[in-house]
């Protein structure tokens, strides 16, 4: 039987940390863990890390997207673009039957934000 790997961390290329932290931690609520020049790893409420790396950040609407289980979904899209992030669909009911929004980070990234039922 092969092993199943386990989500460690998430990197997440950032202009600039320090706007990128008020979306994930002013907004989504990620806590700082660890700082140093260049890096920021947040822990999630399962305790995956999200690392920001400060360095030219090229997003991409077809490359990766991370997604976010939260409460208060219009609030925090709200929120989200009072930081500096922009909305690419609304919140409202998906097909598959979850509530959910996507928005773009400061930097351009695609985040999905899911709320929790």
């Amino acid at each position: 039987m092969t092993e199943i790997a386990t989500v460690q961390r998430i990197i997440v290329s950032v202009t600039n940390i320090d706007a990128a932290l008020g979306l994930y931690v002013g907004v989504l609520g990620l806590e700082i863990r660890h700082r140093s020049p260049g890096f920021a790893w947040l822990k999630t409420g399962d305790d995956v890390e999200l690392m920001l790396h400060e360095r030219p950040a090229v997003p991409s609407d077809t490359a990766v997207a991370v997604g976010f289980a939260i409460s208060a979904l219009d609030d925090k899209v709200a929120r989200c673009v009072a930081v500096g992030g922009s909305v690419v669909d609304a919140p409202e009911k998906r097909e598959w039957g979850e509530r959910m929004a996507v928005i773009r980070d400061v930097d351009g990234h695609l985040v999905c934000l899911s709320e929790r039922g």
